[in-house]
């Protein structure tokens, strides 16, 4: 049971509201019968029974919220037990009708509705029957119209509770699809940094750690100043290419402070020093470019830029290859970007070390633009490892 209750917008505790209504209904069905038989002297006179039965049903409605339909039986029986023995009438049923109408504004209509039957006919019927006099027929008439407009105004009650609740319920789906909408955006923004620092950092590092290797092993030789100096260059090259695109893929994060020091993202154009920064790693690396060269879409570039680097990356960790073959594509609907080793292929006795997340994280920015990627051993007999993606020139980037 409730422990508080709105009464005519005022909050009070749920007893008080009982007491206050059962007091407040016993009274005026007792005084109102009282009253009214004094102008129904064909009526039965009051007596004990007749008493009890007005305050018993007012006493029903204490559990009208926990016992809805046993309080409507008790009420309804017994209004129609004190018509049924012709007591005076006047605001007898008033303990009924609310019955009838709490159960109806609950949604038990058939029951409501039938509580509400059981009060028109029995008065209804006695009257047609024993015709006393004229007014006991308009009496029961307008008696029969009160107790439908009861009936009525508790549909209404009840539409606009449920109206009620399918608008809360509406603006919860609402407020739940916002949430999800957000978390699906915020989650996909962390995968796209991901990618991002991943690109980045897997390929520089690889270099570096070449590079690192070389000078190393050139330190010991007499001859060898010279491939330190352009192991170091290296070294410095990437290093500083690493820390501006990581800054660029960092300034969506403080859109605020970074607007000044965002840098374009990579393309097209930087493949060529892309390639180059695999010189003194021992792979060798070619590019080729056919078709007629064209300004591409931001996401595009550097998507083209993404998988040419994922794929050199791969070639220095895994493949343990000497050659790579970049070939970037030009074609009416879209580019082909590939790149081919002569590395150890898909065999994983040829691999150095065991593949990360670099080939899904690829597949990612290639369907992200709603190209196709392909991977796999490269053809002929050099096998070796190849990557093919085709990206649409009108493609829109996927959110």
């Amino acid at each position: 049971m409730d422990r508080e209750q709105r009464w005519w917008g005022l909050t009070a505790p749920a007893w008080a509201v009982d007491t206050g209504l059962v007091l407040g209904v016993g009274i005026l069905q007792v005084y109102t019968s009282w009253a009214a038989a004094r102008n129904q002297p064909a009526a039965r006179p009051l007596d004990v029974w007749a008493y009890l039965i007005l305050a018993g049903t007012a006493l029903a409605l204490a559990v009208r919220r926990r016992h809805p339909d046993w309080t409507l039986a008790v009420t309804v029986a017994g209004s129609v037990g004190y018509f049924a023995l012709q007591y005076p009438y006047a605001l007898s049923p008033l303990a009924a009708l609310i019955a009838v109408h709490l159960v109806i504004g609950r949604g038990r209509r058939a029951t409501g509705w039938a509580g509400a039957g059981f009060l028109v006919v029995v008065p209804v019927g006695a009257a047609l029957l024993l015709a006393r006099n004229p007014d006991d027929v308009v009496a029961s008439l307008m008696w029969s119209l009160v107790v439908v407009v009861i009936g009525q105004l508790a549909e209404v009650s009840w539409v606009r509770r449920e109206y009620v609740r399918e608008v809360e319920r509406r603006l919860a789906a609402a407020e739940h699809g916002r949430e999800e909408e957000a978390l699906r955006r915020a989650h996909e923004e962390r995968l796209r940094i991901a990618r991002e620092l991943h690109d980045v950092t897997s390929h520089t590092i690889s270099v570096i750690t070449l590079q690192a290797a070389a000078a190393t092993e050139a330190v010991d030789r007499a001859d060898g100043r010279e491939q330190v100096r352009t192991a170091l260059g290296a070294i410095r090259t990437a290093s500083r290419q690493a820390m501006a695109e990581m800054k660029a893929a960092l300034g969506v994060l403080r859109p605020d402070r970074g607007a000044g020091l965002r840098r374009p993202m990579p393309g097209v154009a930087q493949l060529r020093d892309l390639a180059g920064t695999l010189d003194g790693t021992g792979v060798r690396v070619e590019f080729v470019e056919t078709g007629l060269p064209r300004p591409l879409p931001p996401a595009l570039d550097l998507t083209v830029y993404r998988v040419v680097q994922e794929a050199l990356t791969n070639v220095l960790r895994h493949a343990r290859a000497r050659r790579a073959v970049v070939t970037l594509r030009f074609e009416t609907g879209g580019v082909v970007v590939q790149v081919d080793d002569d590395g150890g292929g898909a065999d994983p006795a040829g691999c150095a070390e065991p593949a990360g997340h670099g080939l899904a994280g690829m597949a990612e920015r290639v369907a992200a633009v709603g190209g196709r990627l392909r991977v796999g051993p490269g053809p002929g007999p050099a096998h070796g490892f190849q990557v093919v993606a085709w990206l649409p020139l009108d493609a829109e980037p996927v959110a």
